[in-house]
């Protein structure tokens, strides 16, 4: 009776393992700065594990990336770049590249998803000349690997060529509605299949509403 017992404890165990197991696989990472880390307040999606943190740059998150590929993600979503763009943009790109590309190696079933670096209003500390400049060079990084796909949000909040102050705390923080903005842009990334998501990266200007739907 006792074996049975513990035979059957065993059993139960091994399917919750091979439950958390799957969900574990099946995890959204979300990387970046103060600006992903808001999205600790918002609830706004659920099972994500987001690794966003304050005064975080490409090195930090190169440095750590083992955490990340070590889950298996389904999806990784990437905003990064602000808090370096005074530097040289040539570095900051690579460094973005080899996030990429270690991703693609070591977890080649997740899907990468470089979104574009916020515009900035009132900062004269940050150029959003440079922003622009910066995006471009993401996005064509972005067509250089597998399972990568860029994500335009700069255009979705600009307002006479910076960005919107009704979304923004300061400059560069968003307020509530400019995470429920960001949310309408990613949403579909996030809630559609990996295999069903269409390239190319021009899916990525659509609206929420234009959006293609899963069946």
């Amino acid at each position: 009776m006792f074996r049975e017992g513990r035979v059957r404890i065993i059993a139960v165990a091994l399917v919750a393992f091979a439950f958390f197991a799957s969900r574990a696989e099946a995890t959204v990472v979300f990387l970046g700065s103060s600006q992903t880390a808001g999205w600790k307040y918002m609830a706004c999606f659920k099972d994500v594990v987001n690794k966003g943190a304050v005064s975080n740059n490409t090195s930090k998150i190169l440095s750590s990336l083992q955490s990340v590929i070590d889950i298996h993600p389904e999806k990784v979503f990437i905003l990064e770049g602000i808090n370096e763009i005074h530097g040289d943009m040539k570095i900051i790109l690579d460094r973005y590249g080899k996030i990429v590309e270690r991703i693609n190696r070591d977890s080649p079933k997740t899907m990468v998803f470089v979104q574009s670096v916020l515009p900035v209003v009132n900062r004269k500390d940050l150029s959003n000349d440079k922003i622009i400049e910066f995006n471009k060079g993401l996005q064509a990084m972005c067509g250089q690997y597998q399972n990568c796909i860029y994500v335009d949000l700069h255009s979705h909040f600009l307002a006479g060529g910076t960005l919107n102050r009704e979304l923004t705390s300061d400059g560069v923080h968003l307020k509530p509605g400019g995470y429920r903005l960001w949310q309408s842009l990613i949403e579909y990334y996030m809630t559609e299949q990996n295999e069903r998501i269409v390239r190319p990266d021009t899916l990525a200007r659509l609206t929420p509403d234009d959006a293609p739907r899963s069946n």
